[in-house]
């Protein structure tokens, strides 16, 4: 019975993190240093995850495991453990891209004040 109520909750209580839009140079690195690396840009970031477009399958990308949060060629996080939250289609006219949506997990706190460094230096607006 706590299921249904914790849904609910999540439904009425809203976000619990502001999240921002960033600009153009917030890049992440799925999976560094291996052979499915992947370069995506950030669309959208909060303290709790972000959000990301990319071109291909969602099988082309690991659910969860360790991305690297960089803005232009500065690295910020070296080592952020994530999971997926969403992943959904975006139909375009120049190709077929993916959104997804990811939730860091757990973070020191010497890790939460660079994360807090990359978002002032990325974001844009609040949305």
């Amino acid at each position: 019975m706590g299921g249904f109520f914790d849904s609910m909750r999540r439904v009425f209580k809203g976000r619990q993190k502001d999240r921002f839009s960033v600009t153009g140079k917030a890049i992440v690195i799925i999976a560094p240093s291996t052979d499915n690396e992947k370069r995506v840009q950030i669309l959208d970031i909060s303290k709790g995850g972000l959000a990301f477009v990319y071109d291909g399958s969602k099988e082309e990308l690991i659910e969860s495991g360790i991305m690297k949060l960089m803005a232009e060629n500065e690295t910020f996080l070296e080592k952020v453990h994530f999971e997926t939250a969403s992943d959904i289609p975006l139909e375009n006219e120049s190709g077929y891209f993916r959104r997804r949506g990811v939730r860091f997990k757990w973070m020191g706190v010497f890790d939460q004040a660079k994360l807090d460094d990359f978002i002032n230096d990325v974001r844009t607006c609040s949305l």
